[in-house]
């Protein structure tokens, strides 16, 4: 019997939600098997594996330009335990965000989000923490632990020989990832390993002492995917330009990039594009407060997708144009950036064969 799952393809890659089982996901690059992503922990006993599954879908957009998966599974033990994953897919991205809720009046307590297995004998990786400037950059040849932290990584970029790459981001909620800093009582441990054949990251989010009570609340983490198969790519000629700067995630910022796009025409060039972490809460609606840090990244990645579906319906297309001097220059999401998003593939769905 096969494990129910939908699916999402296109231009060198299927990517793969599994309702039950081990793994929740599953990211192939022509063909191969790069990325696992494993199942939530919950209070450093109850495994989602033994998780019910109450939902799982695609929706497919028109254009095909992105796919969205979701999926809901209720962890049926302790006060029960609601995990919700929900994805869109476009071509080189995957955005996503994991909710926890613990149901019945109970209280998410110690959690360890999805472990990441990266496959298949990576041959390099890089990985960089909130705060550094450069990437720290190691090739992978022999057993080795090469972060344990309270801190997580801010972006992780890995490379296989035959030039594939995936990277991991936090997506723009940087602070919920860091959250346990914060928190009385409670640790964060971040850990990345490389066994001689697959290299891990470990997330464990929230650890909360024996004597603490955790907070009656839900949690989301978004989270960012981007991956490569190819380097070269034929951009468009384009017909006009702007330039954007400072965080994209100000909302300010938001309304100027798509008012541009609306009264623009033909093949646009977005220039200055600088990924960076923001502390100023009001971009989160948190006007006056500190300790809301947040990553724009993923927004570029959604309005990439917003603004070649508007334009392409009349012909036209957007690429982005990163600033030299930016650190995230060279990695996939950046690269990816730089490129018109292909459509997608319609794809057969597999169900309890």
């Amino acid at each position: 019997m096969t494990d129910r799952m939908k699916t999402a393809s296109g231009p060198g890659f299927d990517f793969f939600l599994y309702a039950r089982g081990k793994n929740a996901v599953q990211l192939d690059l022509n063909g191969i098997p790069r990325l696992l992503m494993g199942r939530v922990t919950l209070e450093e006993k109850f495994s989602e594996t033994g998780a019910l599954e109450k939902k799982l879908r695609r929706h497919d957009s028109v254009d095909m330009l992105s796919i969205g998966l979701e999926s809901l599974n209720v962890l049926p033990f302790g006060c029960e335990y609601a995990i919700s994953r929900n994805f869109e897919i476009t071509d080189g991205f995957a955005e996503f965000a994991d909710d926890i809720a613990a149901l019945h009046h109970g209280r998410v307590g110690s959690l360890e989000l999805e472990p990441m297995t990266f496959t298949g004998s990576p041959a390099a990786v890089s990985f960089i923490l909130p705060g550094e400037s450069t990437f720290r950059t190691v090739a992978l040849k022999e057993a080795q632990e090469l972060y344990s932290g309270s801190t997580p990584l801010l972006m992780l970029e890995v490379t296989w020989a035959d030039g594939a790459v995936v990277s991991y981001s936090t997506g723009t909620d940087l602070w919920r990832h860091g959250a346990a800093g914060k928190i009385r009582g409670a640790s964060a441990g971040f850990t990345l390993a490389f066994d001689g054949e697959m290299l891990v990251y470990e997330r464990k989010v929230l650890i909360y002492s024996e004597e603490t009570e955790p907070e009656k609340r839900p949690w989301r983490f978004k989270n960012l995917l981007a991956w490569r198969t190819e380097k070269a790519v034929t951009l468009p000629e384009t017909d006009a330009s702007f330039a954007v700067t400072g965080c994209q995630v100000n909302p300010a910022a938001r309304r100027d990039v798509r008012k541009k796009v609306r009264s623009g025409r033909g093949n646009m060039l977005m220039t200055g594009i600088s990924p960076r972490i923001c502390a100023e809460g009001s971009h989160v609606e948190k006007p006056g407060k500190t300790g809301y840090d947040h990553f724009d990244l993923a927004e570029y990645v959604s309005f990439r997708l917003w603004a070649n579906r508007q334009l392409m319906k009349n012909g036209g297309s957007l690429v982005m144009q990163p600033e030299k001097e930016n650190i995230f220059i060279n990695t996939a999401a950046v690269q990816n950036l730089s490129s018109v998003p292909r459509p997608l593939e319609f794809c057969s769905e597999v169900e309890d064969v």
